[in-house]
């Protein structure tokens, strides 16, 4: 059985975090395989101890994650530049817009309306029962106001 130089460890190790990152959400792996590779890259030029290899991973993991976490994240996962126009958010209901009472609203309780292809928490000033037909009024978070038709 033949020596397996630990840079390959370190590079599978490396490739592996990457794929997790992909799967897995937080975006937190990426830094850990990049420590990994830096790691691979320096147990491949010198010959140095498993010790070494593991604090060279820690401080890679560690730097890369504090100098480029915030920047990645800001470039990749931003909102868009101010005066771009946004693709549409389904999570906005518009005043006016047409729905249906798919469970009763009875005040102060909620009910639940079907808007825009979704079921919504709803909330009205007066009783309605389910089947009929509603107006949008406004949104506040995730509940909409609504009115009979």
């Amino acid at each position: 059985m033949g020596f397996v130089h630990p840079a390959l460890y370190w590079l599978i190790i490396g490739v592996l975090l990457f794929f997790l990152e992909l799967a897995l959400p937080g975006f937190i792996l990426f830094f850990f395989a990049l420590g990994a590779l830096a790691t691979a890259l320096v147990a491949w030029l010198t010959p140095i101890s498993i010790a070494w290899q593991l604090a060279i991973f820690m401080i890679g993991s560690l730097l890369s994650l504090l100098a480029l976490r915030n920047l990645i994240q800001r470039r990749l996962f931003s909102a868009p530049p101010a005066g771009e126009v946004a693709d549409e958010d389904v999570a906005t209901a518009v005043a006016g817009d047409r729905g249906v009472v798919s469970q009763a609203i009875h005040p102060p309780a909620e009910g639940r309306i079907r808007y825009a292809g979704s079921s919504w928490r709803a909330t009205a000033g007066e009783p309605i029962e389910e089947g009929e037909i509603i107006a949008v009024v406004s949104q506040k978070g995730l509940v909409i106001e609504v009115e009979k038709v």
